[in-house]
């Protein structure tokens, strides 16, 4: 029987873990204009369907996102449109040397920003549906989305889920966020009940009132 849970947001410093003994500050620096929001515009004005949001998630919303995500530093991670790395370098922290985190990302600045910040993180430039290429067999312990669902077209949103799906570990996590005022659209509420659907699990966090816009987090548990 599916349960959906409304569990609360965790206090800000949940995630600030220490920095690992000989990770170099450096490797996760950034250029100034790489998370502007002139160059996040920029993107969006350029290509509006492939950049699904104006401006960068905020340390609020990531922190919200990351800490939905049961992660052990063993595990395989893929995060799918990470634009410029608001979620990546929180993930990067829960994963050790072992750990695996694959980005799939199909902008080409964005992607190349990802490389050039996050070294350690395997970054591919394509479109999310083409993921289980990518995993070389591997199945994903927890997939994380920064993708615009409300925005889709209901035939790209079966193809990305049905290759989530093929993608995960069974009990494995897929942690996905909408923005609250596109929550009525038709395209979003046929993403909901396709998670409710397809995860045995949805829990919805309450609203992130301190990004632009406003959002919430799914987290869905694989059969």
């Amino acid at each position: 029987m599916r349960q959906s849970i409304q569990f609360r947001e965790p206090p800000p410093d949940v995630l600030s873990a220490p920095r690992r003994a000989g990770h170099s500050r450096k490797a996760e620096t950034t250029r100034p204009h790489d998370d502007s929001p002139l160059h996040f515009l920029g993107e969006f004005v350029r290509e509006p369907l492939k950049v699904g949001a104006i401006l960068p998630s905020s340390k609020a919303l990531s922190r919200v996102v990351v800490e939905s995500c049961h992660i052990h530093s063993h595990d395989t991670v893929v995060e799918l449109g990470p634009g410029t790395g608001a979620f990546t370098g929180l993930i990067l922290k829960r994963l050790n040397v072992r750990g695996r985190l694959l980005a799939v990302e199909l902008n080409p600045t964005h992607a190349d920003i990802l490389r050039r910040r996050y070294p350690r993180c395997e970054v591919i430039q394509d479109s999310a549906e083409h993921l289980t290429r990518h995993l070389n067999g591997e199945l994903a312990d927890c997939i994380v989305s920064g993708l615009a669902w409300g925005t889709m077209s209901p035939r790209l949103q079966n193809q990305i889920l049905r290759a989530i799906l093929r993608s995960l570990k069974p009990g494995g996590q897929f942690v996905a966020f909408a923005y609250v005022h596109a929550a009525w659209l038709p395209t979003s509420r046929r993403f909901r009940q396709r998670l409710e659907r397809h995860f045995k699990q949805v829990e919805t966090t309450p609203i992130v009132w301190r990004n632009l816009p406003p959002a919430f987090v799914f987290r869905c548990l694989r059969a």
